[in-house]
């Protein structure tokens, strides 16, 4: 091995899978980068440290250290650790059950190296399968020479997936830089203040977490895409029930953490989606703002009664219009605040019966039908009833395909009453208001 202080230091947590970390440190051998740039540093997480024994006292051609937690405090913990025992001022973090492609890490250096200041570099995680697996045993390179369609990470079903990742990534990046396969300067992991260790031993959001906080700091321009720096994931047997309560119970977490619109969209539909939802209603709520449309100032005298309680209010303008007592809003043209919380409203940190009613004036046109129908479901659990109002006049017009918006009412009002027969429809001119109440 060569001397001095590595560049790369390559991060691994492991929880009782000596056998698969077996394969992904044989794979880290046989890199094309010279091993004296790069170290690994492997935690485990709690789990019993006897069958890492022969890999803890083996010979590599690399740096490399051994650590164990004392109980399994989850990813973020060892990870954590990793990070703190770390010496090269870049990481790379991998999965125990990612066999990493010959020059994945020669491809993480690389693109940090062309870079003028701190950036996250996103790879891919190939998902294998058997013939991966045997030629992994076997000692054989994994190149992508391997891949089928079959193995294509989810995350990356993407129209320009290669040749323009920064129309797919743009406005939440942080969404598709999940550690199995991802790469920074030590020194972003410290200052965004390392992985949070309440997410515990569960499954999932501990790295999602980590990359919305960088990119609060280094915006979109810090993210980048590497289709080449891949790895592929060893074919496992998973508890999916209780891998899909824990992500439940750490997306909850994340949720409560960040309340924003883009935290509220993320959920099982692949990142991609993810991405593409948070720019459609970012998109949606400026054409509102300059438009002038969704002013709860234009109709609060159609909505007296309503507005005197409490109330928990989407729309605009909001300081305009007294409420009630222990209302609460989602002005997208005022600061957040405790009361007034930049949410879309598929997912809210109020309970249910904490309001006597919910509006939304307008923004719930641009809605498309997933979001809509969670809409509904959640406000009619948080209030006794829900009202949508409907501004009509010229402002329709302003509508374009980039920013669809429901401009049929009548047809809206049978939509609403199929799923909800106890709705009603008033009509006020150009207004119209769509009220549903607790069945």
């Amino acid at each position: 091995m060569s001397g001095g202080v590595p560049r790369l230091s390559v991060l691994i947590p492991t929880f009782g899978d000596a056998h698969t970390l077996a394969l992904t440190l044989s794979t880290l051998r046989a890199q094309t980068l010279d091993p004296g740039l790069f170290e690994v540093v492997v935690v485990n997480d709690g789990s019993d440290p006897a069958p890492y024994a022969e890999l803890a006292a083996a010979a590599y051609p690399f740096g490399f250290r051994f650590d164990s937690l004392p109980a399994n405090l989850g990813r973020a913990a060892a990870r954590n650790q990793a990070v703190r025992l770390a010496t090269g001022e870049l990481v790379c973090f991998l999965d125990s059950d990612v066999l990493a492609e010959p020059h994945l890490l020669a491809r993480h250096l690389a693109f940090h190296d062309g870079r003028d200041g701190p950036s996250v570099l996103i790879g891919k995680r190939y998902e294998g399968d058997w013939a991966v697996l045997a030629a992994a045993q076997a000692g054989e390179p994994l190149t992508l020479d391997l891949v089928r369609p079959v193995h294509e990470d989810f995350r990356f079903r993407v129209p320009g997936r290669d040749s323009e990742p920064d129309q797919w990534l743009a406005g939440a990046p942080w969404v598709f830089a999940l550690t199995n396969n991802v790469s920074m300067p030590r020194q972003v992991v410290l200052d965004a203040g390392l992985f949070d260790e309440a997410y515990g031993a569960r499954w999932g959001f501990e790295d999602t977490d980590l990359a919305y906080r960088i990119h609060h700091v280094l915006g979109d321009a810090g993210f980048g895409y590497d289709g080449l720096a891949a790895g592929f994931h060893v074919p496992a047997v998973r508890d999916l029930t209780n891998l899909a309560g824990d992500y439940q119970e750490n997306l909850e977490l994340f949720r409560r953490k960040h309340r924003s619109l883009a935290a509220e969209l993320v959920d099982m539909p692949a990142p991609s989606d993810v991405t593409r939802k948070i720019r459609h209603y970012r998109r949606a709520l400026a054409c509102c703002a300059e438009l002038g449309l969704g002013r709860l100032p234009d109709v609060s005298s159609l909505l007296a009664a309503e507005l005197a309680g409490a109330v928990l209010c989407q729309a605009f303008g909001t300081e305009e219009v007294a409420l009630g007592e222990g209302s609460a809003t989602y002005d997208h043209g005022r600061p957040e605040s405790a009361t007034n919380l930049h949410l879309l409203g598929v997912w809210s940190p109020y309970p249910d019966g904490r309001f006597d009613a919910v509006v939304s004036v307008d923004v719930w046109r641009f809605m498309e039908q997933r979001e809509l129908s969670r809409f509904l479901r959640l406000a009619l659990r948080q209030a006794r009833e829900v009202v949508l109002v409907y501004t009509g006049g010229p402002a329709e017009k302003a509508f374009t395909a980039d920013v669809p918006a429901l401009t049929s009412p009548d047809f809206f009002g049978s939509l609403l009453r199929r799923r909800y027969p106890q709705a009603r429809t008033d009509h006020f001119g150009d207004a119209v208001l769509f009220r549903v109440t607790a069945p």
